[in-house]
């Protein structure tokens, strides 16, 4: 599984956020986006994962068509894992019923084991609201590792994680590209985090 993204164009407020925006990355690569804040990264990550809609660009994930001029595939069928900035766990259901969400019935007994290395275990009946951002922030990557994506999309996903957290959630994202055969594309301010993070390509929006 790759993707390939050929001149993608979006606006907002008549202000040019992506501008013929042209990049591919391959099966098991992971892509860092970079560029300087609000120039468009998240908006990046929207469009590929269908929330909102490109003015011009192609978007293909292997021979699946997501975006091109006349057409959209909807959101649902595209099969994107996405850990949003805010994490977007539901607030009305529990931590584990939030993991389980859309959970692929080929990858459930991935379950117990990421869990345990999440240090998710104890926190599976909680509500949202009850977690700290960090353990929020592990809940929703295993939400969006546990759907079997065919891309994965980081915003942030360590930004409220301590050390050690980090280096489990690194190891895991490393596991889970390589074992699907899927691209990831990650969005960090902080470069730190990183450092440790086996990042293949960097895409620089300007």
């Amino acid at each position: 599984m790759s993707i390939h993204i050929n001149n993608l164009t979006f606006s907002h407020d008549d202000s040019s956020l992506l501008q013929d925006l042209s990049f591919s990355i391959e099966k098991n690569q992971i892509g860092f986006v970079s560029g300087s804040s609000g120039i468009g990264k998240s908006t990046l990550f929207n469009i590929i994962a269908g929330l909102i809609l490109p003015e011009n660009g192609k978007i293909m994930l292997d021979d699946i068509l997501l975006n091109d001029k006349n057409f959209s595939l909807e959101t649902e069928k595209r099969k994107v894992g996405y850990v949003f900035q805010d994490f977007a766990l539901f607030p009305h259901i529990n931590v584990k019923r939030n993991i389980q969400y859309a959970i692929s019935s080929e990858v459930s007994e991935l379950f117990d084991e990421l869990i345990s290395k999440l240090g998710l275990l104890e926190l599976l009946d909680k509500m949202p609201h009850e977690l700290s951002g960090g353990q929020q922030q592990r809940a929703a990557l295993l939400r969006a590792i546990l759907m079997k994506p065919k891309i994965l999309l980081l915003d942030e996903p360590f930004s409220n994680l301590d050390k050690d957290n980090i280096i489990a959630a690194q190891k895991i994202i490393s596991q889970i590209i390589s074992l699907f055969d899927i691209p990831c594309l990650l969005i960090s301010h902080d470069i730190q985090s990183t450092q440790n993070f086996p990042i293949d390509k960097e895409i620089i929006i300007s």
